[in-house]
């Protein structure tokens, strides 16, 4: 392309750009030519009048600029200096390098006019005609070029078709089949980058979980040879129940990741919140004998997965049962088409700024916690995970009971959710 158009430059230079540009500047001429004869005639009209007159009848005659100069400003120009010498009084005189008319009056002063400025369709032509030109050919390239392009994309579109899940083929223009091919590619890129922060954060946060336990059966091996029968039997029981913990810990891991990976097989069914609600405290109340678990809910139904939105009752229910010093209170109510859970403990609850960062896996207000209830560390990421397969959330909000600790607003959709 751009050979292209070296040569056509050249070629215009020579043939057809300066005989365009001659023509403009003739026809320019002969403006000012026509121009000078009027004000020769307008002036012979004005005749005895000074110069301060003359600039002010030429104002209101023409727009162009127009100044009364002495001849001594123009010494260094010999050629305009000879052809003023020349002019008699009132005589006009047309410089066509500079565009200007010049009147000649007494006292070596002389009325410049210009420069004129003149416009027609052959000097807009001559000013544009290399770019007009080079836009002519270069547009006929890019045409070609583009038809090149279109039938690739065609070729293209048909083959991604045949290999993409995308229903690009049904779209009914370029642009719908772009945004299609476009949305598939960032929802595989945003998954591809989901999976890879999931399995870093997994692989981070298992060195460190795994660490405690491993130390434990460490130190139980180190001190088992040579202790006491009893100091064995106890040991013993130390390794068994790390590795009690270990074992839960990945049974936890491989649940989490399943939910994450998106395998997870949903069987969605009519749901009675009552039931699912007092199925979950019977879970969890064994646990904690001396927490007083109450349900308040009427007869609410909810489309959902039994026991996977179970699951995640459970795990928010153990949560508060475990920080709960007395009382847990769950209530469930049907808002704007979203079926609501609220579990409310009076434990110490939870700071404003750390709300988001419990839902995170292995994240743990209270470093001291033990896991003694079966914590791991994963029970509000695996429930915020099952919430968000039912095209719900779960967020901390003041309690609704006053009873000072945390509160939990689980919410899902009512009716079957978009998958």
């Amino acid at each position: 392309m751009i050979l292209i158009n070296m040569v056509l430059a050249r070629w215009l230079m020579e043939d057809a750009y300066f005989e365009v540009q001659e023509a403009s500047l003739a026809q320019y001429e002969q403006y000012l030519n026509r121009l000078a004869d009027d004000i020769d005639i307008h002036l012979k009209s004005l005749h005895g009048i000074g110069d301060e007159a003359i600039v002010q009848a030429l104002t209101e005659y023409r727009n162009d600029p127009i100044d009364i100069l002495s001849t001594r400003q123009f010494d260094d120009d010999p050629f305009l200096v000879e052809q003023l010498s020349e002019l008699q009084l009132n005589q006009v005189f047309v410089d066509a390098q500079t565009a200007s008319i010049y009147v000649m009056r007494s006292n070596n002063q002389v009325v410049m006019i210009g420069p004129v400025i003149h416009h027609s369709v052959l000097s807009w032509f001559a000013d544009w005609f290399m770019w007009l030109m080079a836009c002519l050919v270069n547009g006929v390239g890019i045409s070609v070029f583009l038809i090149a392009m279109y039938r690739a994309q065609l070729t293209l579109r048909a083959q991604l078709a045949a290999v993409l899940p995308a229903d690009i083929e049904k779209a009914q223009s370029p642009q719908a089949q772009l945004t299609e091919l476009y949305g598939y590619l960032a929802s595989s890129e945003q998954q591809s980058t989901e999976q890879l922060n999931l399995q870093r954060d997994l692989l981070h946060g298992v060195a460190h979980e795994f660490r405690s336990p491993m130390a434990r059966i460490q130190f139980a091996l180190d001190m088992l040879e040579g202790a006491e029968h009893d100091t064995q039997e106890e040991l013993k029981s130390t390794m068994q129940s790390a590795l009690l913990g270990l074992d839960e810990l990945v049974k936890e891991l491989l649940y989490y990741a399943k939910l994450k990976d998106g395998s997870t097989a949903m069987q969605f069914q009519s749901v009675s919140c009552k039931d699912l609600t007092q199925d979950a405290v019977e879970q969890v109340s064994s646990f904690y004998p001396n927490i007083k678990f109450s349900i308040n809910c009427d007869d609410l139904n909810v489309i959902a997965d039994y026991n996977l939105l179970r699951r995640a009752l459970i795990n928010i229910v153990r949560n508060a049962g475990r920080f709960a010093q007395a009382q847990c209170h769950i209530t469930v109510s049907n808002e704007g088409g979203f079926m609501q859970f609220f579990i409310e403990d009076d434990g110490i609850g939870i700071p404003p700024g750390k709300r988001v960062r419990i839902f995170e896996p292995f994240t743990r207000l209270d470093p001291s916690r033990s896991r003694d209830s079966g914590g791991c560390g994963l029970g509000l990421a695996i429930a915020n995970s099952i919430v968000q397969l039912h095209d719900g959330d779960i967020t901390v909000i003041d309690g609704l009971h006053d009873l000072g600790g945390a509160c939990f607003r689980l919410q899902i959709k009512a009716d079957k959710p978009s998958i």
